[in-house]
């Protein structure tokens, strides 16, 4: 028996309940709906759309300054890798030329011996094979 009762009770507090919660509900709504009229009323409403419209145009200017910020950091990011490229080619040739002087030296002096020629020689072809890997990272990057 006090089971039911109990049950009768809490049954009627729910329902007590969701009255209370909906009238509060439907009266948040109406007091924000005045609200709303009070702000959007004649002259502030003119104000209102030309806030938005400067903030609209802020907000556009700072999207336009950050891409043109990303762009020329870009650009010089890869000039900065067009230029370490043209110095390691440039670099790779003169270490050609000073091997190769040596080796003519050498061979007229005759102090070079046949194992210490072969070994300048197959330096000078990978510093060539170098050069030519580095030459076609170097148009690719010209090319962008």
């Amino acid at each position: 028996m006090k089971t039911k009762s109990v049950m009768k009770y809490i049954k009627l507090t729910m329902v007590i309940l969701s009255v209370f919660g909906i009238m509060t509900s439907s009266y948040a709504q109406a007091t924000a709906a005045k609200q709303e009229q009070v702000v959007t009323s004649g002259t502030k409403k003119k104000e209102l759309n030309l806030v938005k419209d400067k903030v609209a145009a802020a907000e556009k200017q700072a999207k336009k300054e950050k891409k043109e910020a990303k762009a020329k950091a870009a650009e010089e990011k890869l000039n900065k890798k067009i230029d370490a490229l043209s110095k390691s080619i440039a670099k790779d040739k003169k270490q050609i030329a000073k091997l190769a002087s040596k080796i003519e030296k050498g061979k007229a002096k005759g102090k070079l011996a046949p194992v210490t020629i072969d070994k300048m020689n197959g330096k000078i072809s990978k510093m060539k094979i170098e050069i030519a890997k580095n030459q076609v990272k170097l148009d690719k990057l010209l090319k962008k």
